[in-house]
């Protein structure tokens, strides 16, 4: 099956949002935006369900509660741009609230993502995934060096700068010990896209992931 949405478009669309990011513009050009996001929602709930064929805690999610919306909430920030200049959506548990590692795909321009992990965890349960990666240290070196997810994807993750003062500063996990979320991209370009079905692409991606997932969500069993 090909995919609904054009992703150039929607770079296209959201470079002149990038320029133009007021209401009134955004207003004059809402059925251009309806245009773009109702093929990108349809396409995102093909991944969802392509997911939910490995990962049925993803089953029965509906791409409305996966996708981020174009709004901004401006109250507590100094930027008062009303509109994100992305398309975003979360392939996870509970959608764009998941809490779990989970998978994250993030349209912009010059900024395109496909990544999953587990972002800014409370407290208690980035502890808890320390204390999971000093204990099943080979387990979790042995998931985050396959190649399948060593060649294909990067860290990008908050950290510390010195190793945690549960754990001696020269600990072997130490680069791991010192993340505050546990985060792995990888970056594409728009021609990443250039595909009859790049759904099932991007989904295979997500794949290569789910070892890593399993591993981190041992904490919230």
């Amino acid at each position: 099956m090909k995919t609904q949405s054009n992703i150039k478009e929607i770079l296209a669309f959201l470079s002149l949002l990038e320029q133009n990011n007021d209401r009134t513009w955004f207003k004059a050009r809402k059925d251009e935006f309806d245009a773009l996001r109702k093929p990108w929602e349809a396409d995102l709930q093909r991944l969802i369900d392509t997911v939910g064929q490995w990962d049925d805690s993803v089953r029965g999610l509906q791409a409305r509660d996966a996708v981020f919306r174009i709004y901004r909430d401006t109250r507590f920030s100094h930027n008062k741009a009303p509109y994100k200049t992305y398309f975003s959506g979360v392939v996870g548990p509970r959608g764009r609230h998941a809490v779990t590692a989970c998978s994250y795909l993030h349209i912009e321009n010059n900024n395109i993502m496909v990544a999953g992990g587990i972002w800014c965890p409370e407290r208690p349960v980035l502890n808890q995934l320390r204390s999971l990666i000093d204990a099943e240290a080979s387990e979790f070196l042995k998931i985050v060096n396959n190649p399948e997810i060593a060649h294909h994807f990067k860290w990008e993750s908050d950290s510390l700068k010195k190793v945690p003062r549960d754990y001696p500063a020269d600990h072997p996990m130490a680069h791991f010990l010192k993340m505050k979320d546990y985060v792995i991209v990888k970056r594409v370009t728009p021609e990443y896209f250039d595909c009859d079905d790049w759904v099932e692409r991007v989904a295979q991606d997500f794949k290569r992931l789910q070892p890593l997932y399993d591993f981190l969500n041992y904490v919230f069993e």
